[in-house]
């Protein structure tokens, strides 16, 4: 519980009394306009059903990211919810920006924290938060802040 995760089974009347202390975050490297048909990622299993605005992220499983999540998994851009699309790589996900305000290159991206719980985000990957928080690697920078 000191990192945010909660022990309480979702829909618990105490599930949403704790704040995160952990945040894993990541910044957009590139922006791509992907056409209807085309598909992104490794196996090709997402493809644009509509013009669509790919974000890629600087971020993948070899930083503790989940390889396992299901495509729609969400992430916080500029505060607003943006779903990821293909599969996780081993640096970098792809994510439908298209519906974000005000996207850019070098926007930071929440994968999970503030307004983004890493439980809602461990369900995804059909796990738990505390798995998540057990496999950060070494090569993930950490910043430490008083509160």
């Amino acid at each position: 519980m000191l990192y945010g995760g909660s022990l309480f089974a979702a829909g618990h009347p105490n599930g949403d009394q704790l704040r995160a202390t952990m945040q894993l975050t990541a910044g957009i490297i590139a922006l791509r306009q992907v056409p209807v048909g085309d598909c992104v990622g490794y196996g090709s299993n997402w493809c644009a059903e509509r013009s669509s605005l790919i974000a890629t992220i600087a971020i993948g499983y070899a930083d503790g990211y989940p390889r396992v999540v299901a495509t729609n998994t969400p992430v916080l851009v500029n505060g607003q919810r943006a779903p990821i699309v293909g599969n996780i790589s081993m640096d970098m996900i792809t994510i439908d920006v298209t519906d974000v305000i005000g996207v850019s290159l070098g926007d930071e991206v929440t994968l999970w924290g503030d307004g983004l719980s890493i439980d809602e985000v461990s369900a995804y990957a059909n796990t738990i938060g505390y798995e998540l928080i057990a496999r950060m690697p070494l090569r993930v920078r950490r910043v430490y802040k008083e509160q």
